[in-house]
């Protein structure tokens, strides 16, 4: 790190969070932008996935992380505030009930207490000036329910019926907040679609709580193909928007397998065979249907390889995926951008992070949300607001020329 920048770095870290101001407005699609406040809406925001199970106290790994409730939550605090300080726009989070330990710890039990706890985590953001991307996991609602994942798509299940409760409740709670950027359905559902998980361990028996149904071993039951998964996100994204006409719909998706045309054409018993660039760029279109209004990517580099005969670099694959997704005319949020190799611990520059964000800038990705954020469970990864002055100064100038409709 270059000396220079010690002193200014700890005088920015004794700096109080911005002075927030009300969050107003709507994100709403229009063609490929986002349009907030009569602007076009554009901003970089990070992932904290573990944001309300450390505020409530509800996450598995708290005491060994944290030690103790209010440490975490005092960590999670912290999180949104070095957000603010920072310049991010949003936080992305996994908004599910958790494990279905996670879930009897509190939401289980008493549910009129898990809702007051996350009326204070919105309140908590809201008062940072910082939006959020709940992502709802609608899909591990079978684990609770002792049942396959498939039976998320049959209305008769007790995962179906939890599920819709669920998402009900949450989205009826905050349909009319300002504080919601976007809903998200599942993390990267479309990497799940037609892998045979027959035969496969599922959740071990010290992620419920004593007394549960634990299935150890899954059944085909278990596996999602690409139409299932399809049906998945027009049924759920339709669900959102007939509870909730303010808020765009988003999958969570990291986009598709590189192999996935021969998945779906030899599911179960399946036969590799990597897809060819054209073949690629069409799976990524089609897979994600209205009424999803607002398209999700994750990106990692600089080493993922995508398909192999591509001869692409992550980047210049990044940058043609935003180009057909625009040419479609749908907004592009990546839910997850980092790197791999090298990771953010090693790189404090975050070069390939920053060449990313010029890329987005040049070819009008609408949000980008950075993994990840105050988030020890990766320490390979995890950033805050004095890890990496470079990548903070870039969001910050990202956001000051196009998220000023969001304040």
């Amino acid at each position: 790190m270059n000396r220079g920048l010690i002193p200014i770095l700890a005088i920015a870290a004794c700096l109080p969070a911005r002075a927030a101001e009300p969050i107003r407005g709507f994100a709403v699609p229009r063609g490929p932008d986002l349009i907030l406040n009569g602007r076009e809406y554009r901003a970089v925001g990070v992932n904290v996935p573990h944001l309300h199970q450390i505020f409530l106290g509800t996450w598995f790994h708290l005491e060994s992380i944290y030690g103790t409730p209010e440490k975490a939550r005092a960590a999670a605090v912290e999180a949104i505030e070095d957000a603010s300080r920072s310049g991010m726009a949003f936080i992305r989070f996994f908004a599910g009930p958790g494990y279905p330990i996670e879930a009897h710890r509190l939401h289980g039990r008493d549910p009129a207490a898990y809702w007051r706890g996350m009326d204070d985590l919105f309140a908590a953001c809201r008062g940072k000036g910082i939006r959020l991307v709940p992502c709802l996991n609608v899909t591990t609602f079978h684990a609770m329910a002792g049942e396959p994942r498939s039976a998320i798509l049959d209305p008769a299940s007790k995962t179906w019926e939890a599920c819709h409760r669920y998402v009900r409740e949450f989205v009826s709670r905050y349909k009319d907040d300002p504080t919601v950027l976007l809903w998200e359905l599942e993390n990267e559902l479309m990497l799940a679609a037609d892998v045979d998980m027959k035969g496969s361990s599922l959740l071990p028996g010290g992620l419920y709580p004593e007394g549960a149904k634990v299935r150890e071993t899954a059944t085909r039951e278990d596996s999602l193909t690409w139409e299932m998964t399809q049906k998945i996100y027009r049924e759920q994204a339709a669900f959102i928007r007939s509870i909730d006409p303010n808020h765009a719909v988003t999958s969570g998706d990291a986009g598709v397998r590189p192999e996935a045309t021969s998945r779906r054409e030899t599911f179960p018993d399946f036969r590799y065979r990597d897809d060819t660039w054209r073949e690629h760029v069409a799976n990524e279109l089609a897979a994600q249907p209205e009424p999803l209004g607002v398209y999700s990517l994750h990106h990692y580099g600089p080493a993922d390889p995508g398909p192999k005969g591509a001869g692409l670099d992550a980047l210049e694959r990044a940058r043609l995926a935003a180009r057909a997704i625009r040419a479609a005319r749908v907004p592009l949020f990546i839910g997850e951008l980092g790197q791999d190799t090298p990771t953010f611990r090693s790189d404090p520059d975050a070069r390939w992070t920053r060449a990313y964000l010029d890329m987005a800038e040049e070819e009008g990705i609408s949000l980008i949300a950075l993994w990840v954020w105050h988030f020890p469970w990766q320490s390979e990864l995890t950033l805050d607001g004095r890890s990496h002055p470079a990548l903070i100064d870039r969001v910050r100038a990202f956001n000051a020329r196009h998220a000023g409709a969001g304040r």
